[in-house]
C-alpha cells in the first residue's frame, strides 16, 4: 500500500550506503527500474510512464550514482531535458517543461548537474552544463525574503524552511565546483559498490570557485548526492565502514 517510486529508491540507498548495510539484494533491479523512468524528453519521472520532473531527476541520478550505474540513461538526452530548465530571464530553475521557476529547483536541478557533470566525464575546465551566476543571482536577490529572513519559492511568496534548505543548498554547488577527477580509479573494493571510495572522491575545486557578491554570500560545499557538507559526511562514512559490513562485498 506504500508508494513505489524513484525517491523511495533515492531514500533507501542513502541509508544504506551511509550505514554500510548495502547488499546485492537491497539493490537488485535499481539500475534497471530506474532506466525506465527516463521519459521522452529525457528526464526522469517517479516511475516508468510518468513526467519528467527535477526532483525525482535529481533522486534517480544519486540513486545510480550510489550504485555506480549512471551509464544506464540516455545521458546526452538528460543533458538536453536539464539544460532547457534554466529560466533565460529569471536565471533560476523551472522543475517540468512549461512550468515557473522555483527557487526548491536550484538544488533538485542544480545538484543533478553536478552528478551528471561526473557521469559525462566533464572536468572542471569544462564547468557545469548551467549558467552558476546567474542562478546564483536568482536566489541571492529573488528569493531571500527580506521581512522574515529565510528563502522562498519566487517573490510574492513566503519564506519556508524547505526552499530555505534547498535554496541553500543549491547557492552552494553554484558557488563551488565539486566533482570527482574522471580520472580517478575506484581502489577500495571491500564493500558493496566501493560506496566508501566513490563518494569520498568528491572534493572541493577551488579554483573553479565562482562566487556572485561579497564574501558573506558564501556558503559551505556540500556533496551533491546527499546534501551535507563534505567534512560530516566522511566523518559518518568512516565511523560507520570501520564496522563490520552486513554482507560480502559483491
Amino acid at each position: 500500500g506504500g508508494e513505489v517510486d524513484v525517491r523511495g529508491v533515492y531514500c533507501v540507498l542513502v541509508v544504506a550506503s551511509l550505514l554500510n548495510i548495502m547488499t546485492a539484494e537491497l539493490v537488485s533491479g535499481v539500475a534497471e527500474f530506474v532506466a525506465r523512468c527516463q521519459t521522452c524528453e529525457g528526464g526522469l519521472g517517479p516511475y516508468p510512464g510518468v513526467e519528467a520532473h527535477g526532483g525525482y531527476t535529481l533522486c534517480a541520478l544519486a540513486a545510480l550514482e550510489i550504485i555506480g550505474s549512471t551509464h544506464v540513461l540516455d545521458l546526452k538526452r538528460l543533458a538536453r531535458w536539464m539544460s532547457a530548465r534554466q529560466m533565460a530571464f529569471e536565471g533560476g530553475f523551472s522543475g517540468r517543461t512549461n512550468k515557473l521557476v522555483d527557487g526548491c529547483y536550484s538544488y533538485w536541478v542544480g545538484g543533478a548537474f553536478s552528478i551528471l557533470q561526473r557521469a559525462l566525464s566533464r572536468t572542471p575546465q569544462d564547468d557545469l552544463l548551467y549558467e552558476r551566476r546567474a542562478l546564483q543571482r536568482y536566489v541571492l536577490a529573488c528569493c531571500q525574503d527580506t521581512r522574515i529572513g529565510g528563502l522562498r519559492d519566487k517573490p510574492g511568496k513566503s519564506a519556508d524552511l524547505y526552499h530555505t534548505m534547498y535554496g541553500l543548498l543549491g547557492l552552494s554547488l553554484a558557488q563551488h565546483y565539486v566533482g570527482v577527477d574522471p580520472q580517478t580509479r575506484i581502489s577500495d573494493t571491500t564493500s558493496v559498490y566501493s560506496v566508501p571510495a566513490r563518494m569520498m572522491q568528491w572534493d572541493v575545486v577551488a579554483s573553479a570557485a565562482d562566487v556572485v557578491g561579497v564574501s558573506s554570500n558564501v556558503v559551505k560545499p556540500v556533496h551533491p548526492v546527499y546534501g551535507v557538507s563534505l567534512v560530516p559526511l566522511a566523518k559518518c562514512i568512516k565511523y560507520f565502514y570501520a564496522l563490520p559490513p552486513l554482507a560480502p562485498s559483491l
